[in-house]
């Protein structure tokens, strides 16, 4: 059976996590805005379907095929980056819990 990790290593794996966590959260808003600039220059290249509302669009949609080819690889690098974001914000919450239990 594994041994239970101290107090200081639980404080050490919390620390690292955080700043793992902490790094992905960046990263993934700076995809984001990368996202969205490629969303607003594409728009206002070849205009907003939908009579120029301003609403979520349908990625089924025939109209916003253009864009969403235009976004790809940046939608993809930036889904892939929430998937780990979240993925490590659980990790570091259950180190938290983790810890909180030992005490």
């Amino acid at each position: 059976m594994k041994a239970k990790p101290t107090h200081a290593q639980l404080m050490t794996l919390i620390a690292e996590a955080a700043v793992e966590f902490q790094q992905a959260e960046i990263l993934r808003n700076s995809l984001k805005r990368e996202l969205s600039a490629m969303y607003a220059t594409y728009f206002r290249a070849h205009g907003r379907p939908g009579n120029g509302e301003r609403t979520r669009f349908d990625f089924e949609d025939p109209a916003y095929r253009g864009v969403v080819q235009f976004t790809e690889g940046a939608y993809s690098r930036w889904f892939d980056q929430r998937a780990l974001t979240t993925k490590l914000k659980r990790k570091l919450r259950n180190l938290v819990e983790r810890l909180e239990r030992a005490q």
